[in-house]
């Protein structure tokens, strides 16, 4: 024998290894496998259906984002800032009508005469991994989850409708913030209701000159200035 030939740099006497055929036990393995995949159907969780057709919104913005954008807006003298007693004036006057963004639970406990809900949070609804995780922060924190209420907007929308000409929607939470810098807070101090002024004239495309904000908010009107309030527990305030 030539073993020169066999071993030839150019293999032109080597031989390839040998292909090892494929088991027709394993073919029809294969094939059944994928006609099988091409018969399942996936369908989603019925929380997931559900969750599908609610309502989005858009995430909300940062303080950082929404207090400069407030400033200019308060700086233009369209939007504004008013004490309790001056509020519950224009809405008595039929000249403003008043929003309470708290939680649902917390508008149907105590709020202000007058006032309607509009809840820019709610409690934890939609199911995902992100609000599952949220909610364990907040159990270990002694505290109830929230996210954003997807109705806020479009409910916004349907009461701003209701204005007349010269009206506002003045809206309030607990404690009110500012958007004005103040000793130790350059940022001013962040609250619901002004978060939901911004959302208001941002995504709900109500006009500037139709927001305001309650000065101190609930604190302020059941405290400081001692107006009226409605609820099922009025007495713990």
């Amino acid at each position: 024998m030539n073993l020169t030939k066999a071993t030839s740099s150019k293999g032109v006497g080597a031989r390839a290894a040998p292909r090892v055929p494929r088991s027709r036990a394993g073919a029809r393995a294969g094939a059944g496998a994928r006609a099988w995949a091409g018969m399942v159907r996936v369908r989603p969780h019925p929380h997931q259906q559900s969750h599908s057709r609610l309502p989005r919104c858009q995430a909300i913005k940062t303080w950082e984002y929404m207090q400069p954008e407030l400033y200019k807006m308060l700086e233009s003298g369209d939007f504004v800032t008013s004490m309790p007693e001056d509020v519950l004036d224009q809405v008595e006057a039929g000249k403003a009508i008043l929003v309470d963004v708290r939680l649902q639970p917390d508008y149907e406990e105590v709020h202000a005469t007058k006032a309607r809900s509009i809840p820019l949070f709610q409690r934890i609804q939609t199911v995902s991994v992100e609000n599952a995780i949220k909610s364990v922060f907040y159990f270990i924190n002694g505290v109830k989850g929230t996210e954003e209420n997807p109705d806020f907007v479009s409910d916004v929308k349907k009461t701003f409708a209701e204005l007349k000409d010269g009206q506002r929607l003045y809206f309030m939470c607990d404690a009110g913030g500012t958007c004005e810098a103040v000793p130790g807070f350059l940022l001013g101090k962040k609250s619901r209701s002004l978060q939901a002024v911004f959302k208001a004239v941002d995504e709900a495309q109500v006009p500037v000159k139709s927001v305001g904000h309650v000065k101190g908010g609930l604190r302020q009107w059941a405290g400081g200035s001692q107006l009226g309030l409605e609820g099922e527990d009025v007495d713990a305030w």
